[in-house]
C-alpha cells in the first residue's frame, strides 16, 4: 500500500498571467484558433478562446493549463477540489484541531497507521497485539511533602535515596 503525496501548494503558479498571454500570441502568431484549439485539445471553444484573446475573460485554471500543455510545461497540481473529487460521496470527515486545515488525507479501505506531522507516513500494518517478551518490573515514585522537602534535600548530599527510605525503615522496625 503507497502513500502518495497528490497535491500541494496547488494555488502557487510559477508563471504569470502576462506570461499566459504571452504564450498565446506567440502561438497564435503561428495559427488560427481553430488549429490551436486542436493542438492543445481544448476543452473550451474557438469563441472562449476568441474571449480570451480579446482580453475580455482571465484564463480560467484549465485554459493555464492548457496554454502550460503547448509549451511542455507541466500542468498546475490538483487543487483540493480535484483532488478530493475521487472520494466516496458517503465518506467520513474529520478536523482535527481548530483553525483551517493544512493536511486532506484520503484513506482507502485498508486499515493503516499513519503519522502526520509536516509528511504523511505510514507504519505496517497491524495484525495483531502481544505481551512484550519480559514483563516489566514495577516502580514506586517517592513523594516528600512540602514541609519535608528541605530536610530530605539535605539528607541526599550525602546519602543515596535508597540509604534514606532504608534508615526510616529501620528506625520505623526498631520502634515498639
Amino acid at each position: 500500500m503507497n502513500v502518495t503525496l497528490v497535491t500541494r501548494d496547488a494555488t502557487l503558479d510559477d508563471l504569470s498571467t502576462q506570461d499566459y498571454a504571452d504564450i498565446f500570441a506567440e502561438i497564435r502568431e503561428r495559427m488560427s484558433l481553430d488549429k490551436f484549439c486542436r493542438l492543445v485539445n481544448s476543452q473550451y471553444s474557438k469563441a472562449q478562446w476568441s474571449k480570451y484573446d480579446h482580453c475580455a475573460i482571465a484564463p480560467t485554471r484549465q485554459m493555464r493549463n492548457e496554454l502550460r500543455r503547448a509549451i511542455g510545461k507541466p500542468e498546475l497540481p490538483p487543487t483540493v477540489a480535484e483532488a478530493t473529487a475521487a472520494a466516496s460521496p458517503d465518506a467520513a470527515v474529520w478536523q482535527v484541531g481548530e483553525g483551517v486545515p493544512e493536511h486532506v488525507i484520503m484513506v482507502a479501505e485498508m486499515p493503516v497507521t499513519l503519522h502526520v506531522n509536516g509528511a504523511v507516513t505510514k507504519t505496517g500494518q497491524v495484525t495483531g497485539v502481544t505481551s512484550p517478551a519480559t514483563k516489566r518490573k514495577s516502580h514506586k515514585r517517592l513523594w516528600v511533602p512540602d514541609r519535608l522537602l528541605e530536610r530530605y534535600t539535605g539528607l541526599r548530599t550525602t546519602y543515596s535515596d535508597a540509604d534514606i527510605i532504608e534508615a526510616g525503615i529501620k528506625t520505623l522496625e526498631a520502634m515498639p
